[in-house]
């Protein structure tokens, strides 16, 4: 009996071992007149992702960025009545948020600042 038990578990670690691990998924909704953002990791399910980071970022909001594996940030500058944005991506939520930033002084933006930055 306890060899069966034995030879049971080590059937189970080894699946185990050759599993894909879970990867979490993340998005961020932002609304380019208000400057509001909203971002969400808490889930495995990108779509379900999607639709928490709309709900929390209100009215107006789009879903600008989404994904897994990956870190995503947006950058917004709003100066002289302009609104200048853009999104970056990275390895970390502060290389995500460089990037945003050249991407954003591209753009024209003088004053970039992140507002919202997310990994998986």
């Amino acid at each position: 009996m306890r060899r069966a038990n034995l030879i049971g578990l080590c059937l189970v670690l080894a699946a185990a071992a050759h599993s894909r691990p879970a990867v979490a998924a993340f998005a961020i909704a932002f609304d380019p007149a208000t400057g509001h953002a909203a971002a969400f990791n808490g889930t495995f399910d990108l779509e379900q992702a999607k639709r928490t980071a709309l709900s929390n970022c209100g009215g107006g909001c789009r879903v600008v960025a989404a994904g897994k594996k990956t870190c995503a940030a947006v950058v917004e500058s709003i100066s002289s009545g302009v609104s200048v944005w853009a999104v970056g991506q990275g390895t970390t939520a502060g290389v995500a948020a460089s990037n945003g930033w050249h991407s954003c002084r591209r753009k024209g933006g003088v004053i970039c600042t992140a507002a919202a930055a997310i990994c998986d």
